[in-house]
C-alpha cells in the first residue's frame, strides 16, 4: 500500500532556496509520519490477532478444565456413593 506523495508539484521550481528547502523538509516529514503510520497500522493489526488467539486458547483451556472439574466431582461422588 505505498503511496507516492510529493508537495515538490505545489512549489514553484524557481522559488526561493530557503522555500525550496522547507518544502523538501516538509516532504521528508511527511514520508516519516506514513511510514510511522503504516507500521503502527501494521502492528496494531498483529495485536489484534494475537489477541483473538490467545482468546480462543483461553476458551479452549477453559473447556478443557471445566471437564476435568466435572471428571473429579464425578469420580468424588462415585465414591462417596460406595
Amino acid at each position: 500500500m505505498a503511496r507516492s506523495h510529493s508537495l515538490s508539484i505545489l512549489a514553484p521550481s524557481m522559488g526561493p532556496p530557503a522555500l525550496e528547502s522547507e518544502i523538501a523538509a516538509l516532504e521528508e516529514r511527511i514520508q516519516r509520519l506514513l511510514a510511522a503510520y503504516q507500521q503502527a497500522r501494521l502492528e496494531r493489526r498483529r495485536a489484534l490477532q494475537e489477541r483473538d488467539r490467545l482468546l480462543t486458547l483461553n476458551n479452549e483451556l477453559r473447556k478443557r478444565i471445566e471437564g476435568v472439574i466435572t471428571r473429579i466431582k464425578t469420580m468424588e461422588s462415585a465414591e462417596q456413593a460406595e
